[in-house]
């Protein structure tokens, strides 16, 4: 059932903030936001500008070279972010590798499953626990 609309922080070479859906569970009532693929929960930043990140780091620039530009300049992301989100990457390949469902295609995937998988895990375990 649909619950409106908010705005929602989406920091990347292309905007600042992006208008998502919000719904309401017909068991427990509760609001929910419906994110679009290339959104991370609690996250700022799109999964493009990560990729963008991680992409400069692979190519040997510092953690502060490989900010990503973002629409609002005063908003680019702290080395310590840059670096917790290849750190995330470099975890969920891993643990995709170690699974064997990684596919050639799968790397390149802009998705919260082929980006942050602790991200992922955490929501699944919020659904799990729901009623």
């Amino acid at each position: 059932m649909g619950h409106g609309r908010r705005r929602r922080q989406a920091h990347d070479e292309h905007q600042t903030e992006v208008w998502v859906r919000r719904g309401i569970c017909r068991l427990c009532h509760k609001a929910f936001t419906i994110l679009p693929h290339w959104l991370v929960p609690s996250g700022h930043f799109t999964l493009r500008c990560r990729q963008q990140a991680c992409e400069r780091l692979a190519a040997g620039q510092s953690a502060e070279q490989a900010a990503p530009q973002c629409l609002d300049s005063s908003r680019l992301p702290d080395a310590s972010t840059v670096l917790r989100w290849a750190e995330r990457r470099l975890l969920s390949v891993a643990c995709w590798l170690a699974s064997g469902a990684l596919g050639s295609l799968f790397l390149n995937a802009p998705t919260i499953i082929a980006w942050d998988l602790p991200a992922l895990c955490r929501i699944l375990l919020l659904e799990a626990e729901s009623p």
